[in-house]
């Protein structure tokens, strides 16, 4: 079954959705010829303060989390925070398709961490759902992956970006057990948006002299891949497994792709609808088993 009882299916129709307009941060991104720490700055500074006007009077809740807990949190806005920049910089210095393939590497990140700090140990069906979807992502990016020198920066920002997003992600499955989703979502943004802003004086970069279409990227990756996107990954971690969460970020790519091929030209061939099968059989084996955390 899909969904288990103790989960409300609105999580999963938020999930739904959320992973649609997630995928499309990459193709947003390329609207902006801005530098990557003020593209991450501006979109979680808009998210941030847009959340602190909803849920501001509700940051009592921080006053229940013990020392370790606010240091944990604070640590969760650093590393989306280098999070965006990683992911953003790959993307501006490497195709879609292999920062795609590159940061795909998360989900097995997350499931053998899950399994070592929460005791979630990953089962075969998470298991053969991650090697499937793993498997379409390289099909589907084949064609359009390259090792060409002057994309390996990318590829490597790549990388790193599916490190910290790992640490993000169980940082957020501790956390989202003593915090509301409202609450936890408005403090890491805003943690993030302001280390991306302690940047602005250090690399030299203007606070408010964009182009049209540098502000129309920010708002749209503000409202879209933050506030919809991660929120609803958020929102979801309190009541799934980190791993099982973590492997569906491997349908990006379906979205990603057929968003740049349209908009970028970024040619998908013909092959890569085996790809596009060998995801939607891995999101099966997902949604059929047992997600529940509990």
């Amino acid at each position: 079954m899909l969904r288990n009882m103790n989960v409300p299916a609105s999580v999963y129709a938020f999930l739904a959705l959320g992973i649609v307009v997630i995928s499309q941060s990459g193709n947003i991104i390329r609207l902006s010829n801005a530098h990557p720490v003020a593209i991450a700055a501006w979109r979680l500074g808009l998210a941030g303060l847009l959340l602190l006007l909803w849920y501001g009077r509700r940051l009592g809740e921080l006053k229940k989390l013990t020392r370790r807990e606010v240091l944990l949190l604070l640590l969760s806005g650093v590393f989306l925070a280098f999070h965006f920049f990683t992911w953003i910089a790959a993307v501006q210095h490497t195709t879609v398709a292999n920062a795609a393939i590159f940061f795909s590497a998360n989900p097995v990140l997350v499931a053998a961490a899950s399994w070592w700090f929460f005791r979630e140990k990953p089962d075969l069906r998470l298991i053969l759902a991650i090697v499937l979807g793993l498997a379409g992502v390289l099909v589907i990016g084949r064609n359009d992956f390259s090792l060409a020198p002057q994309q390996l920066a990318g590829d490597a920002w790549a990388l790193v970006c599916a490190l910290l997003f790992t640490g993000y992600f169980l940082l957020g499955k501790r956390l989202r057990r003593v915090l509301s989703t409202g609450v936890y979502i408005t403090v890491i943004y805003l943690t993030a948006a302001g280390v991306s802003f302690m940047g602005f004086p250090l690399l030299g970069l203007s606070w408010l002299d964009y182009e049209a279409r540098d502000w129309l990227a920010f708002a749209l990756l503000a409202l879209g891949p933050t506030l919809i996107g991660h929120t609803s990954f958020n929102h979801a971690l309190r009541y799934v497994r980190a791993g099982w969460l973590s492997a569906l970020t491997l349908t990006e790519p379906i979205f990603a792709a057929a968003v740049a091929w349209l908009a970028w030209s970024e040619k998908v061939a013909a092959a890569a609808a085996a790809g596009y099968l060998l995801i939607c059989a891995s999101v099966l084996l997902l949604v059929t088993g047992r997600s529940s955390s509990d």
